[in-house]
This record gives structure tokens, sequence and C-alpha cells, in this order.
């Protein structure tokens, strides 16, 4: 008789979206392998077919996870913030953390606004963004202008992390403050 327990059938389906995210993350929309995504995860691949359907699936309900961890993030990093500090200071250096902390998810986002066109993903990139956009405006109460400067840096500091400028200019909160 065997004395492992069984993995609750939703931290796998985790398991399995963390791994699509680094995969994708890696290879983007059309290279991604759900066999090495099923490998990852420890899985067959045909159950990811029974989870998710199609490859297409797979990749919208990652995005959706990923999306729900940064808004998560921002949620958290209002919460903690010290009192001194706005709601959109705060959710600034949690992003900056974020995009640190998994190389990966920051290429998903990359990926996934590069081929947000992509009929397979378009309605989970466009519904996502709308998501993030709505998440930060209501944090912070900030105006329509100040959400939009906000979410244009964010965007700057994507392209930065994914440029590695760190190597450049130090630290990721020096490359923000730089940039």
């Amino acid at each position: 008789m065997a004395t492992g327990k069984r993995m609750k059938a939703e931290d796998r389906k985790v398991m399995i979206l963390e791994a699509a995210i680094e995969e994708y993350g890696r290879s983007g929309m059309q290279a991604t392998s759900t066999e090495l995504i099923a490998e990852r995860a420890g899985v067959s691949q045909p159950y990811l077919f029974r989870l998710f359907g199609t490859k297409d699936g797979l990749i919208s309900a990652a995005i959706e996870h990923h999306t729900a961890k940064l808004r998560q993030t921002f949620r958290d990093a209002v919460e903690q913030r010290a009192s001194d500090a706005s709601p959109l200071e705060a959710m600034a250096m949690a992003y900056i953390g974020f995009m640190t902390e998994d190389a990966n998810s920051l290429r998903c986002q990359l990926h996934t606004w590069a081929a947000g066109s992509d009929p397979a993903i378009k309605d989970v990139a466009q519904r996502t963004y709308r998501e993030i956009w709505e998440e930060i405006a209501e944090l912070s109460d900030a105006s329509a202008d100040e959400v939009r400067d906000f979410m244009a840096h964010g965007m700057l500091l994507t392209v930065v992390a994914a440029l590695d400028l760190t190597e450049l200019y130090g630290d990721p909160y020096a490359v923000a403050k730089e940039f």
C-alpha cells in the first residue's frame, strides 16, 4: 500500500498552469510544447487535454492564472503599504518585485501582448489587460490619466526587465528610477 498522499486536483492544476507559464514564457504561443508542459508538471499529455481541452485552452488558462497572481500582488501591496506610500507607489514597487522574481512570468506577459491579436488568445489577452487596468484604478482611486501613466511606466519597466538592463544599471529598483 502506498504511503504517499495523492495531490489534490486543484494543486495539480496550479502546477500545470505554472509549468505552462514557464514554457509559454520561454517559447511563445506557437512554439509552446504541451509535451514539455506535461513533463514539467509531472502529468500525462492526455491529462492536460482532459483538463483544458486544447493547447489554446491551456495557454488561456495560464494567462488567466498569471493575471490573477499579478492582481493579487497589487492587492497585497496596497494592503501592506507603508503609511506614507501611495497605492500607486506600493503597486509599482510590487510590480518590480513580481517581474524580477520570475522572468518567465514577465515573458508570459510580453508574449500575451505580442500575440494579442491571435484569435486563439485575443479575448483572454484583452480581458486580462482590462482586469489589470481596472484593478489598478480601483485600488488606487487614481484618475484615468494617472492610471494610464502608471500602465505606461509599467510597460516601459516590463521592456527594461525583458532586456535585462539591470546588468547595466544595477538592481531593478535603481533601473525603475532611471527610467
